[in-house]
């Protein structure tokens, strides 16, 4: 789900989509040797491909939210929230690229070759990560603690209910940004488990941090020993995982989480709710 290299923790999506892009241009820059002088050319084409994408799937999914994200403008512009519409950039990324190569038929060959090369890699590391959430699709079975020790089973606490699973930690601050997020979810969503789960730190820690931030949560849980962390394969703070009443994991994402990306996966948890 996510990997460390040093002080720095990336989301495998992340990794697979700049390696897909590091693939696109170093083949657009290669098979451009041999077109008449427009290797430069063929890999700015893939570049500007790759931003046009970026940009699009970042206004599709900002308008989809746009209540939300207008309430807080600056937020339009924090793309580490992870809000993009990722099919909505693939597309208009592709009709680039052919419109590039209609325009200049000497770039047709290495721009249809590179983008062919980066969009599988893409699919196939997309797939490879669908193939490790199936390895640990359910929610885990797992007993963390309330704040004052009462064991809490995962499973059996949520079973039925749509859970929202918050890995944080006092030390970590886009952690300690997101927390007000996940407080006002609770109002927001009430049907919706949203469960906060510090890793790894001191019950008076938490207590004190919670005081000091004026910070409330119904379900709370303490993982001294970083159980969770363990079981979902995250090695980066904060994670947040959607999972549905069946206990079934639809949705994840690494770092901050902004409104709008929590609404995004509550979303998921509400569509694989059975219709009634």
């Amino acid at each position: 789900m996510s990997v460390s290299f040093g002080p720095f923790g990336f989301a495998l999506s992340h990794l697979v989509f700049f390696i897909a892009c590091v693939v696109a241009l170093s083949v657009a820059s290669w098979f451009g040797r041999s077109s008449r002088g427009n290797k430069s050319k063929a890999s700015d084409g893939i570049f500007q491909a790759i931003l046009v994408g970026l940009l699009v799937a970042r206004a599709s999914f900002v308008l989809r939210y746009a209540d939300l994200y207008f309430a807080t403008p600056m937020h339009i512009i924090n793309i580490r929230d992870g809000g993009f519409d990722v099919h909505a950039g693939i597309a208009v990324g592709v009709l680039f690229v052919a419109y590039k190569g209609w325009r200049q038929r000497l770039l047709a060959k290495p721009l249809l070759i590179a983008s062919m090369a980066g969009l599988l890699v893409f699919s196939g590391g997309f797939y490879a990560q669908s193939v490790l959430k199936q390895q640990q699709p359910y929610l885990p079975a797992l007993t963390l603690h309330t704040l004052n020790t009462q064991p809490v089973p995962l499973v059996q606490a949520f079973h039925g209910q749509g859970v929202v699973l918050n890995l944080w930690a006092t030390w970590c601050p886009p952690c300690i940004r997101e927390m007000p997020v996940l407080m006002a979810a609770q109002a927001q969503w009430p049907d919706i488990a949203i469960v906060p789960i510090n890793q790894g730190e001191r019950v008076t820690t938490i207590e004190r941090f919670l005081a000091e931030h004026d910070l409330t949560f119904e379900h709370l849980l303490v993982d001294s020993g970083s159980q969770l962390s363990q079981a979902v394969g995250s090695a980066v703070l904060p994670t947040t995982l959607f999972f549905d009443a069946q206990g079934l994991l639809v949705d994840s994402h690494i770092g901050e989480l902004s409104t709008p990306r929590l609404a995004a996966g509550i979303a998921k948890i509400q569509a694989a709710q059975p219709a009634k």
